[in-house]
């Protein structure tokens, strides 16, 4: 039927420009996706990057002991999401658990810790002996886990 109302040629050129809107579309949508990727990873960079700035200036205010005295929980709230797996993954943990443990895992020195804490260093040892107890493991392997736990992804 369409062979009596176009030529086997005019058929053909229709044919080729249909695939060839098709390529370009296809094309551009591509070009415009990789672009999308692009832009996303440079936001998470700079995000990252951001996270990371964070994260060293609550460190040194650890170790200077100049922080603000809610820098414990600036920490936990930089790490939300690797806290909740922590909590999940071992329920019994208090949050001044969490805040030894994150202190720990982020590679804090344990004099560092026991000054920005304020605990004596009787009872900083007391408190990672019951977090390597509720964690089910040793305190001579807390260290290796907890940082584990704070730098996997």
């Amino acid at each position: 039927m369409l062979g009596n109302l176009f030529s086997e040629a005019d058929i053909i050129i229709v044919a080729n420009l249909a695939v060839w809107l098709v390529i370009c579309l296809v094309g551009g949508r591509i070009f415009f996706l990789k672009r999308e990727v692009k832009d996303m990873r440079i936001r998470m960079l700079a995000h990252q990057l951001e996270e990371e700035k964070r994260y060293r200036l609550l460190l040194r205010q650890i170790k200077e002991q100049s922080g603000s005295p809610h820098a414990l929980d600036d920490l936990q709230l930089l790490f939300t999401d690797k806290a909740k797996r922590i909590r999940r993954l071992y329920p019994s943990l208090t949050d001044t658990d969490m805040q030894v443990l994150t202190l720990i895992g982020l590679g804090v020195d344990n004099a560092d810790i026991l000054q920005f804490t304020g605990m004596s260093k009787r009872t900083y040892y007391k408190r990672r002996q019951l977090i390597a107890q509720r964690m089910n493991t040793t305190a001579a392997q807390l260290d290796e886990l907890a940082k584990q736990l704070f730098t996997s992804k």
